[in-house]
């Protein structure tokens, strides 16, 4: 984990690389990779997502779904 990842809130949020942000997967058996066309774009989705609103982020919707079952 790097500083700037203590700033993530989101419960799934597993790793972050150049660009790319990796979550908890729909199975225990895998993850969910989100691939960015630039390091900006991934940022600004960190910024706003994993560190802000992630209830809003549509990872987030698709997995809370598998504990609410």
């Amino acid at each position: 984990m790097l500083y700037e990842d203590v700033r993530v809130l989101c419960p799934f949020f597993v790793a972050r690389g150049k660009k790319r942000i990796e979550c908890e997967g729909i199975t225990d058996d895998c993850k969910t990779v989100l691939r960015f066309n630039s390091v900006g774009k991934k940022h600004q989705h960190r910024q706003v997502f994993c560190e802000r609103m992630y209830k809003n982020c549509e990872v987030y919707q698709m997995l809370i779904q598998k504990y609410e079952e």
